[in-house]
């Protein structure tokens, strides 16, 4: 017996896993068990949460206009903090009673030392108006953050006994754990409203400010101090608050001398309500309350114990009373979640189809265990990244399937050809070894092969590996919205290639190192693997091959076939044929409906249009519900989950949700168009369905400027003129509304005389018409207002102000319209004011079968705008917020993408020794673009944010294909042999590996790219543009690689024969 010669052990990180493989698999379990721990205590959200980097300042001044809130508060505001550190940009709306200041923070500076130093300086503020309520500073709200669920209260009740029981039901709701906030979105708060009548005043000559002030006198609860005795200490309190109607109606307003009173009830009707607002609220048609619950983490689990309560709570309801939970992003989480993990689980199984038919069992197994190790991996440290797991961090596990197996297939494929070696008939073998020394000679030489097969292609792996992460690297820095939604999918793909990468180089060796034991069951299998690779074979050498030969032959045309397809593909988007949108085209399971009316048009008028539009909704789905029982008489449910409308003075609101027996049978445009047709005329009122995601009111927008008003009327009038003469363009307003009239007062000189100022008539009114708040009481957790001013009908016209009793200095009354004139001007529904200077913002719809907003946009900035500055000098013209986010993100991702470009490059230069050919290969990426272009273009979709993650994907593993390639051709070159003959070698050589590669990627996408669910439809602009987008890339790699490679190849051996004495340089 010939003794085994010693091996000397294997050195370095991938051979000693490979000899050891305890340590190899006790990584993977490790893997493993880290990632379903972590999946256990993950949060689970819908979307992930994020505040925007903005700050609110909010002040309350009811009663009062927005010209007058404009003047005393919102100016004053802007000049107390607009040169603070940190401050960026100030944004002000105002309306009828409020204003808003929302303040951009510059990215480097801390938003909560920011916001103090801003509530400093706005408490700080001298001299505001007296009427002011209050000023909050608060960190501002990402738009469109409307809760994880909402809950309403609805049944044949009146308003305040619905708002007393929905108090009840709030505070139960605030207590749920995880809940952050039960936001009450229409809330009208409690008022004890007395309401002094004119008539009686004079009648019992008081006057409406000895009211209030009884009212002042007598509403105290003061400590009294304290009173020490040997039997302890007594706390002495002065309570004299009334806090109830009867109590303040008994109130003593004056005594007479004669020993009569006047009670507060002789003068004044006291009514305990709710606050005076021209507004209803309705829930299926019935009285209602709402509330938007909001969580910061773990929103599912919170959605669900919100659930639990209502279900519970429904039994302890009064009769006829309702609550119910709707608008429920936790159910939209489960259906498309579910949807995710079957399409998901289909793709897993293509994709180890693919790989078994097209590699032996065992790599073809490891392969696909390497996907769940790999994801499990990501799951493993999520929570260290703070990431959750929700609908985008899901998107990028569905990105990651395909591209996952590519580094394991590689290495696979690499050691099994050299295992393969060793059972061919010229490798040696002693004759006459004996079993034992044969078999381990055997498990020494897979070892071995192992080892040396992923050395081998250890590097350009680790390269393919990276070039993908450095793909995505650019959605982890873009701006605002569309960076913190990039963020998740990014930091996903990242996580789950690492741990491929670990995976292939350091678990599949060790289970690929030692020999298969001879398994005849899979015989079928085998010889069906044989069939197909010998069936690509024939496809290789007799169709592929001589494809390449032509076009190397003609390889100036080929390469200027792909160049014109490219360019065809950029004008396609620099033309507006195919159009750039961050939101998707992807209609909502919930949407609401927004009407407008002229603002001197009266509330009765809203309310009967606004009823007409609910009809409409209610006539629709009881239709449906019908057509449903008689599909499946078994149904209990309706297709519409909840209808809701609020209806204020001009303005009303209508939210629907459809149902999951809904989301089947409705096609959502269809019914929007129903619900248009069945309104009717509506008269001058204005009505927009938005059931779209980032659906807005309008298609453009500019924001225009200029320290004079009246020039700015112009302009904008001017600009609105020029903007509605574009084909496609429609609807196209202003943001200057007329608003209520104001009344202004002027001061008789005969008033002066009496001793009257305009500040005491402006304050009397005040309190006559929006009234003196002279007290507030506490009842629970709520703050009741008591409020003293005229019954309603005294303040409906203009004599009954003309006919106001105005106290005089002297202790007489006389009638307003004895001491001033009355003048009505008119007034502004809205104000907006950006960066201190007021704006008007121009908007406007197009069309999009006739004109494209890309176009316009750039007519205007070349030609109308530059025009209307000159004609107009010190105008401002600024496209709107939205389209400015929009060209910031895809400005920055351009040059982010510049940026990933050149370190790929870099990548693949280093390590190749070359600075021309890593060129070529890039060239993969913008045909895998044009290839996403072309096909947005033929479905007549937007390319959003969702399209352009699919493109970097695609480009990051149409560049890993085209590294095969030069790869095989670098370790082969030869000056002895043409270029071209090299290059067909590698091209038919590698011509399995990237069909494969395409093909795992395309499987494990496709169930996505075939769904037809509504909560899938949100993934299918990304899956469109990864699958056409690899096909283009594969093709590319596949002709227009190599042909410029063989131009490259030419051109640098001339060069090199015509300076043969020349230090070779890389090429």
């Amino acid at each position: 017996m010939r003794p085994i010669p010693p091996v000397a052990p294997p050195s370095g990180l991938i051979a000693w896993f490979a000899s050891n493989p305890i340590a190899a698999n006790l990584l993977m379990m490790l893997i493993l068990i880290g990632g379903c721990g972590s999946l256990l205590v993950m949060d689970k959200d819908v979307f992930p949460r994020f505040l925007p980097h903005q700050i609110d300042v909010k002040a309350a001044y009811p009663g009062a206009g927005p010209l007058e809130i404009e003047e005393s508060v919102c100016i004053r505001i802007e000049e107390a903090i607009y040169n603070l550190a940190g401050v960026k940009r100030l944004k002000t709306e105002i309306i009828e009673g409020e204003c808003n200041v929302r303040v951009a923070v510059l990215p480097s500076y801390d938003k909560n030392q920011v916001m103090n130093t801003i509530q400093g300086r706005v408490h700080a503020l001298p001299r505001l108006p007296k009427g002011l309520e209050k000023i909050e500073v608060l960190p501002a709200n990402r738009i469109g953050d409307d809760g994880v669920i909402w809950v309403a209260l609805h049944g044949p009740a009146d308003p305040v006994t619905v708002k007393r029981l929905g108090d009840r039901i709030q505070g139960d709701l605030s207590q749920i754990p995880g809940v952050t906030r039960a936001h009450n979105y229409y809330d009208l708060p409690y008022e004890i409203a007395i309401e002094v009548s004119s008539e009686r005043l004079r009648q019992f000559r008081v006057s409406l400010n000895e009211v209030t002030e009884t009212i002042r006198r007598t509403s105290m609860d003061l400590p009294g101090g304290v009173i020490k005795n040997p039997m302890g200490e007594l706390l002495l309190r002065v309570r004299g608050k009334a806090q109830d109607p009867v109590s303040v109606g008994n109130l003593v307003v004056r005594s007479n001398p004669d020993g009569s009173r006047v009670l507060l009830r002789d003068v004044a009707m006291v009514k305990d309500g709710l606050e005076e607002r021209l507004s209803e609220w309705h829930h299926n048609g019935e009285t209602a309350q709402g509330w938007e619950i909001h969580a910061e983490k773990d929103s599912v689990e919170v959605a669900r114990r919100v659930k639990a309560y209502v279900t519970e709570m429904n039994t302890q309801l009064p009769h006829g009373m309702g609550l119910i939970t709707w608008w429920d992003d936790s159910q939209a989480y489960e259906e498309r979640i579910g949807t995710l993990i079957e399409d998901g689980l289909t793709g897993f199984v293509l994709v180890c189809l693919i790989l078994t038919l097209f590699l032996h069992l065992r790599v073809a197994v490891w392969a696909g265990i390497g996907i769940l190790t790999s994801i499990f991996g990501a799951f493993w440290l999520m929570p260290v990244l703070g990431i959750s797991l929700n609908m985008l961090s899901l998107f990028g596990f569905l990105l990651a399937m395909g591209v996952l197996v590519d580094d394991a297939i590689i290495i696979g494929e690499s050691i099994y050809a050299r295992q393969q070696a060793i059972n061919s008939p010229g490798s040696s073998c002693p004759a006459m070894e004996q079993p034992f020394a044969a078999k381990n000679r055997r498990n020494l030489a897979y070892l071995q092969a192992a080892i040396s097969g992923a050395r081998e292609v250890s590097l350009p792996v680790i390269v393919a590996v990276m070039i993908v992460l450095v793909a995505f690297l650019p959605g982890l820095f873009l701006p605002g919205w569309a960076g913190q939604m990039m963020k998740p999918i990014c930091l996903v793909m990242i996580l789950t290639l690492v741990f491929s990468l670990v995976e292939a180089l350091l678990i599949l060796p060790s289970h690929l190192a030692t020999p298969p034991k001879p398994n005849v069951s899979f015989i079928t299998l085998v010889q069906a693997r044989v069939a197909l690779n010998h069936g690509l074979q024939k496809f290789i050498h007799g169709v592929y091959r001589p494809w390449l030969e032509k076009a190397l032959a003609w390889r100036y045309l080929t390469v200027a076939i792909f160049v014109v397809l490219l360019m065809l593909a950029a004008s396609l988007v620099a033309g507006g044929y195919v159009r750039l949108s961050l939101q998707a085209d992807v209609t909502k399971d919930s949407f609401w409906v927004a009407l407008k009316l002229p603002k001197d048009l009266p509330y009765s008028e809203t309310r009967r249009i606004a009823e007409k539009v609910e009809r409409a909704l209610l006539e629709i789905r009881a239709e449906l519900d019908r057509e449903a029982m008689i599909r499946d008489p078994h149904v209990r449910q309706s297709v519409i989950v909840g209808v809701e409308t609020i209806i204020a003075e001009h303005e009303a609101g209508f939210w629907t949700e459809l149902s999951p027996l809904g989301r089947k049978h409705i096609v959502v445009e269809d019914f929007v168009r129903e619900w248009r047709k069945r309104t009717g005329d509506i008269g001058l009122a204005r009505i927009e369905f938005l059931y779209k995601e980032g659906d807005l009111p309008f298609d453009m927008e500019f924001d225009m400027g200029h320290p004079d008003p009246a020039i700015l009327a112009s302009a904008v009038a001017r600009f609105k003129q020029k903007l509605a003469g574009y084909p496609g363009v429609y609807d196209v307003m202003d943001s200057a509304e007329p608003g209520k009239p104001e009344v202004r007062l002027r001061v008789k000189p005969e008033a002066e005389h009496l001793g009257i100022r305009l500040e005491d008539l402006a304050e009397q009114m005040r309190h006559a018409y929006y009234g003196d708040e002279v007290h507030r009481l506490q009842r629970g957790r709520n703050e009741v207002k008591v409020m003293v001013r005229l019954p309603r009908n005294e303040r409906e016209s203009l004599h009954g102000l003309s006919s106001l009793p105005i106290r005089l200095p002297s202790g007489a009354q006389a009638p307003l319209g004895s001491l001033a004139e009355i003048d009505l001007v008119p007034g502004q529904s809205m104000l907006i004011r950006q960066d201190r200077q007021r704006i008007l913002k121009v908007q406007a719809q197009i069309d999009s079968r006739m004109t494209d907003a890309n176009a316009i946009y750039a007519s205007l900035a070349a030609e109308e705008i530059p025009e209307l500055k000159r004609q107009f000098p010190g105008l401002d013209i600024n496209i709107g917020e939205e389209r400015q986010e929009q060209e910031d993100t895809v400005r920055t991702l351009v040059f982010l993408t510049a940026i990933a470009l050149t370190l790929i490059y870099a990548l693949i230069a280093v390590p190749f020794q070359s600075y021309v050919k890593p060129l070529i290969f890039l060239m993969g990426a913008p045909v895998a673009w044009s290839g996403a272009v072309w096909a947005h273009w033929l479905l007549n979709m937007p390319l959003s944010m969702e399209s352009l993650v699919g493109m970097i994907a695609a480009s990051g593993v149409v560049i890993n294909d085209s590294l095969v390639l030069l790869d095989y051709a670098q370790k082969r070159e030869d000056a002895d042999q043409p270029v071209s003959s090299l290059i067909l070698e590698a091209c038919t050589a590698r011509f399995r590996p990237i069909l494969l590669a395409f093909l795992t990627n395309f499987v494990g996408f496709l169930p996505i790219l075939l769904e037809t669910s509504e909560q899938a439809q949100f993934l299918v602009p990304m899956t469109l543009s990864l699958t056409v987008g690899l096909l283009a890339g594969m093709t590319a790699s596949l002709i227009l690689t190599p042909v410029c490679y063989v131009i490259v190849g030419e051109s640098s051996l001339k060069s090199r024969k015509s300076a043969p004495d020349t230090v070779r340089q890389p090429s």
